[in-house]
């Protein structure tokens, strides 16, 4: 039977079809202002646009999983002392308390534990650990069934890499993810099957669009669609050119700090995946300010034949979970 995994990203729905040792990617562009960086802003019509993708895109019977974004999941590795599972469900909380407002019964916390390394010796026990609100869950599971599908899993998007990584048949231990998002790009470094480290640059697709915007005297939803398809050569127009090469500078100095940090790191290359991945002065402007290649997001799907680079988190979360 298929899997089915689902991004909902701020501009357009991702989904990967895994069938066995082949996985499908499909994206459909999301009408304006029915999520924010909050989660589903109007929970019944988006059920609607989930159940005409599913005609529209033939999907298979199958469990459902969804990643979820850093804004409606955290998820960070920590070292816990050795426990019992259920004296670990009751402690995890408090791991975020940074996070969590109001009761944490609120919350659900999940864990999975981390192979050790010589580093974690006498630490504790390593865990990439994740919670989320109930409520959030509830809906989306709602959502979700009212647009016929079951959803089994629920995972944050760090760990979707992670899946992607243990899958890939290399085995090399050490990823570079530039995720171009619509509200911000972000960067996940993974490392064996835990997450080494995170940053987040206040700046994505939507800045883009802003722009174009302004240069056209259109508003951004019409901006996005006149980038996405080069409309009157949009993408050459300077300001777009600007704003790529600021994108890329902060990557640049992402990357030079994470090596600094983790003198032996051998990196072997950067993953751009995300919408933004697919526009070229932007994947231009970020390989010629890094000193590492481009590799290619498809490596990591077993099967996929199309481009990959939106759908990676769609593809992780289905190839995982519980």
């Amino acid at each position: 039977m298929a899997k089915l995994g689902f991004d909902i990203g701020g501009s357009s729905l991702k989904i990967a079809v895994v069938r066995e040792r082949e996985v499908r990617l499909e994206e459909m562009r999301l009408p304006e202002n029915m999520v924010d960086e909050g989660g589903v802003i109007l929970p019944h019509v988006f059920a609607g646009f989930l159940k005409q993708a599913k005609k529209e895109l033939a999907l298979p019977r199958g469990d459902a999983a969804l990643a979820l974004p850093p804004s409606q999941a955290i998820c960070r590795l920590v070292t816990m002392p050795r426990m019992t599972t259920e004296q670990l469900l009751l402690n995890l909380p408090y791991e975020f308390s940074d996070f969590i407002q109001g009761e944490a019964d609120q919350y659900f916390c999940d864990y999975a534990v981390c192979a050790s390394t010589e580093e974690d010796e006498g630490e504790g026990i390593p865990m990439m650990a994740a919670v989320a609100a109930k409520s959030r869950l509830a809906e989306y599971a709602r959502i979700f069934s009212q647009a016929g599908l079951r959803l089994k899993t629920v995972l944050p998007q760090e760990m979707a890499l992670v899946n992607l990584c243990r899958n890939r048949p290399e085995g090399a231990q050490e990823y570079f993810f530039v995720d171009l998002g619509y509200r911000h790009t972000r960067i996940i470094v993974v490392w064996g099957d835990r997450i080494q480290a995170t940053r987040q640059i206040p700046m994505g697709g939507r800045d883009i669009d802003l722009a174009i915007g302004d240069e056209l005297g259109v508003d951004a939803f019409l901006a996005g669609t006149y980038k996405l398809t080069n409309y009157q050569n949009v993408q050459s127009a300077p300001v777009v050119a600007d704003l790529c090469e600021r994108i890329a500078v902060e990557i640049l100095k992402v990357l030079n700090f994470y090596r600094f940090t983790y003198r032996s790191s051998s990196l072997g290359g950067l993953f751009l995946v995300g919408g933004g991945a697919a526009l070229p002065p932007l994947e231009r402007a970020i390989a010629s300010a890094v000193d590492l290649p481009l590799l290619d997001p498809a490596s990591l799907l077993p099967g996929a034949f199309q481009e990959a680079a939106s759908g990676v988190f769609a593809a992780g979360v289905a190839m995982g979970g519980k």
